[in-house]
């Protein structure tokens, strides 16, 4: 599966900036928190897309490529790399931000490798959408008939419990809802395929799509149910 995501997320790099509004509007409520704290540098963007977002001097990992590749147009230090993974020294970074990223990995790897890059008292700053995300989308497809497996989001009480089995101190959390209702359905599967969220596990046959687009249509909407925290590694 991994490696489709980065397949995936390599091609919706071209495409990334102009269709992942949800995305930044997540980004920029998650920068508030990052804005309240007095030294953030060294600073991590983990799973950083184009790198639009954080200043020059943060340094952006992703596993896509294409998306480094971004990066590095916008002058940004930036390594391909998996957050399973981090190649990174121990204690590397003060600060690590994280938007709309690690849902898809295995959350028990990443939280671990992130503290493992944070410094003592270094803070971990993330956004991730949770169980309930894209339900309509989810719905959809299976109404349509598919037996096609569609992306199982992480619970809430799944992120905080591997945030804390990692080792963090859970600081606050947030909960917020970002929905954006498009005129057709070709739109709003637009803006979830293209930037390459697309279903990692497959695609509908050409029967299914006609009858999904056709339910899809009585209310072509995206939703992310989002859980929003601040975290420090003791």
């Amino acid at each position: 599966m991994k490696s489709r995501i980065r397949r995936n997320f390599s091609l919706g790099a071209r495409n990334y900036d102009s269709l992942a509004e949800l995305q930044e509007r997540s980004s920029r409520e998650l920068l508030k928190r990052l804005l309240l704290l007095k030294e953030i540098y060294p600073l991590l963007d983990a799973g950083s897309g184009t790198g639009k977002n954080l200043p020059l001097r943060a340094v952006s990992v992703d596993i896509a490529f294409k998306m480094v590749k971004r990066c590095r147009e916008r002058k940004k230090p930036s390594v391909c790399g998996d957050c399973e993974e981090l190649p990174f020294k121990e204690k590397s970074f003060k600060t690590v931000f994280s938007n709309f990223t690690l849902q898809w990995t295995d959350l028990k790897r990443s939280f671990k490798e992130i503290f493992r890059v944070l410094e003592p008292k270094g803070f971990f700053i993330c956004a991730l959408p949770t169980k309930g995300s894209l339900e309509t989308f989810f719905r959809c497809v299976r109404e349509s008939g598919s037996s096609l497996k569609t992306f199982n989001f992480p619970t809430e009480e799944e992120v905080i419990r591997r945030l804390k089995e990692a080792g963090f101190e859970l600081i606050e959390f947030q909960r917020y809802f970002l929905e954006k209702e498009y005129k057709d359905p070709k739109e709003a599967v637009r803006a979830v395929n293209k930037i390459g969220a697309r279903n990692p596990y497959g695609r509908l046959k050409k029967s299914e799509v006609l009858k999904f687009m056709e339910l899809f249509k009585k209310s072509p909407k995206v939703e992310y149910k989002v859980l929003a925290f601040t975290a420090r590694k003791p």
